[in-house]
């Protein structure tokens, strides 16, 4: 399943803080992905939020999810708030207000950092909603002056397997436009996943 950076539960990043710098050097895609989301995010915070939440999840030393092939743990168990507001010399109330917000803000950081990486893909497919793809549209330059990008009839799916949706491949400045276009018609982007994409080179 493709990913479009709509859909961000800040807490999962959050956990993975500490591991994902301290594995930089052996991370898996799909942690590379999470880490340019999270630590292009974490710099847009006030250093208030960046405390507040650093306090409760990357000072934790309570590890977990451990990776036996690689010998390392993936994220970490957050302290728990009446501990962190203890530390703080806050009350847990204002505390975990303050950390939600602190989260919110992060989140809003994250769903824009989202859109930018999106944008920068390569290779998307396009959809309507949630369910429906396109499965095939031809673009291809308006045959006579060669100067604008035509859109043929469009077939949609509802099946979320690769072959079944079309990829378009924005390295080609004709279906760049195409694209761009599409999207004027009301299709959103949303980027292969790092096994998609591998599927689709092998493929290729």
């Amino acid at each position: 399943m493709g990913h479009d950076y709509k859909k961000i539960r800040v807490s999962f990043y959050l956990r993975k803080w500490r591991m994902l710098e301290e594995n930089r050097n052996i991370l898996t895609l799909h942690e590379i992905e999470a880490a340019k989301l999270l630590f292009n995010s974490l710099p847009q915070l006030s250093e208030k939020d960046l405390y507040l939440l650093r306090v409760k999840y990357y000072a934790s030393h309570n590890k977990s999810n451990f990776d036996k092939y690689r010998a390392v743990y993936r994220s970490c168990i957050p302290i728990n708030d009446e501990v962190v507001a203890y530390h703080l010399n806050m009350t847990k109330e204002q505390y975990a207000i303050e950390r939600r917000i602190a989260e919110d803000n992060l989140k809003k950081a994250m769903l824009a950092t989202g859109e930018k990486l999106l944008y920068s893909k390569e290779k998307v497919y396009l959809r309507i909603n949630r369910f429906l793809y396109i499965k095939h549209v031809d673009i291809k330059l308006e045959p006579f002056t060669y100067k604008y990008v035509e859109v043929g009839d469009i077939t949609l799916t509802g099946n979320h397997i690769i072959d079944e949706k079309q990829v378009f491949d924005l390295s080609d400045e004709t279906v760049k436009q195409g694209v761009l276009k599409l999207e004027q018609y009301g299709f959103e982007r949303e980027a292969l996943d790092i096994h998609e994409l591998e599927e689709y080179e092998n493929e290729q």
